[in-house]
């Protein structure tokens, strides 16, 4: 026996089947409601509701699940099966006709009577909800309806207003799912969990402050639901923090800074929570968008030489190391870079991180030639590691003239396309 966490299935328990096919679960406390799922040997499978009805029998034919299932004391699914019957036998001879169809006015034909039959199916469903309003199919019923946009309307100066379509949808998106119920979260993915997906992926914008209003929109609507809330406030942290997208760690700050407390979670302890929120402080500093962190280091002649007094339209924030694999991979791509756009008004800051092997650092120098900015922590007064999150070099931060992060741990392939799109940006606002 399995269920569905969000995008996920679980095992449950097991059973052994005997002679006659049968086998049976048991236990001493209530199960969780949502959808649950038998699954065979064979991988074959079928589903099943948990609700209020929670001591049933069900029995089938391994020829077909769904046409042969009987269910006795539980209501709920049997209704549960017989919309399956409904809809099977309704959709299936259109789906041959699909298959068939080669012309386009076949395929329109087709699309007509898919269209028809799609009302009568609304329309069970409606009745459906009616008679049944406390049942948790009903719910299902009624996530599966996106919004209908109504016609647009038009504006005082005559035209159409394009956005009205996008706001609209966006607005009722989740009108018809019960954020109050926790059998939401254990459906499959198309029930629940892909509509949450769908917001933020196509329907929020793609930074930081926009995701971090549609998580607080969204998690709102779940604080009556434990696990629902969990479940929102544990995907859209995690999803971000892994995020491939520059930036997206911000996020990350904001949920952590603002569910991940005592009072708002009680399923991490006291020690984890003290741990993310000591990386979320860390992390906040050196967000796009926050001016760089100070540093002061010393140059190959111990001059002690400042980041902020740097005068460049932009300055390259380079920590690596000449002993790093990686570094001497990279270090070449970013010299060459460098010679070609040093007279730009670029300028590197290059900290060497291995601040015990200050002669081979300055061997390394000469021999490549790095006529930019070379520092290290020789006199170990600074605490960049922490400051900048340095957990492996090469690390590359992007500075503009005031010392503001607009980019940071990325590749020096990355670094024509992000100066030339911050440059648009600019010009933009002037």
């Amino acid at each position: 026996m399995g269920f569905y966490y969000g995008d996920k299935t679980y095992v449950l328990d097991s059973a052994s089947v005997d002679a006659k096919g049968s086998f049976h679960f048991e236990g001493d406390t209530a199960m969780t409601g949502g959808i649950y799922f038998i699954l065979l040997k064979n991988k074959r499978y079928f589903e099943f509701i948990i609700d209020k009805d929670q001591r049933f029998t069900m029995s089938t034919d391994t020829a077909d699940f769904i046409k042969n299932m009987k269910v006795e004391g539980s209501p709920e699914n049997q209704d549960f099966y017989d919309y399956l019957n409904y809809a099977a036998s309704r959709y299936g001879k259109f789906q041959k006709l699909q298959d068939s169809a080669k012309t386009q006015a076949q395929k329109t034909n087709v699309k007509i009577k898919i269209d028809s039959l799609n009302i009568i199916v609304k329309k069970y469903k409606e009745d459906f909800i009616a008679r049944h309003p406390d049942y948790f199919m009903s719910e299902i019923f009624k996530a599966a309806e996106t919004p209908d946009v109504p016609p647009t309307p038009t504006l005082a100066n005559g035209r159409k207003d394009s956005t009205f379509g996008y706001r609209y949808y966006k607005s009722h998106f989740f009108d018809n799912i019960n954020f109050s119920d926790d059998k939401m979260v254990h459906t499959p993915p198309e029930i629940f969990f892909n509509r949450i997906k769908e917001y933020f992926s196509r329907l929020t914008f793609p930074i930081p402050d926009s995701i971090d209003v549609a998580a607080d929109y969204i998690i709102a609507k779940a604080r009556k639901s434990p696990d629902m809330f969990k479940f929102l406030v544990n995907y859209v942290t995690y999803q971000y923090a892994n995020s491939d997208i520059m930036g997206m760690d911000a996020v990350y700050v904001h949920m952590v800074k603002t569910y991940y407390t005592p009072q708002n979670v009680s399923w991490e302890s006291a020690s984890q929570l003290e741990k993310m929120r000591e990386t979320a402080n860390q992390i906040e500093p050196v967000l796009i968008g926050k001016t760089a962190p100070s540093i002061v280091l010393s140059d190959t002649s111990n001059v002690m030489t400042a980041l902020d007094s740097i005068k460049a339209r932009y300055t390259i924030l380079c920590f690596w190391d000449y002993d790093c694999g990686l570094c001497q991979q990279e270090i070449p791509k970013l010299i060459k870079w460098y010679d070609a756009h040093k007279d730009q008004g670029m300028e590197v800051y290059a900290v060497e991180i291995n601040d015990n092997e200050v002669a081979k650092w300055k061997d390394y120098i000469k021999k490549h030639k790095l006529d930019w900015i070379n520092v290290a922590d020789v006199f170990h007064t600074s605490n960049y590691h922490h400051d900048y999150d340095v957990i492996s070099t090469p690390m590359i931060y992007v500075l503009d003239e005031n010392k503001r992060i607009i980019a940071k741990k990325i590749d020096v392939k990355d670094l024509d396309g992000i100066l030339k799109h911050d440059m648009q940006i600019n010009s933009l606002k002037k």
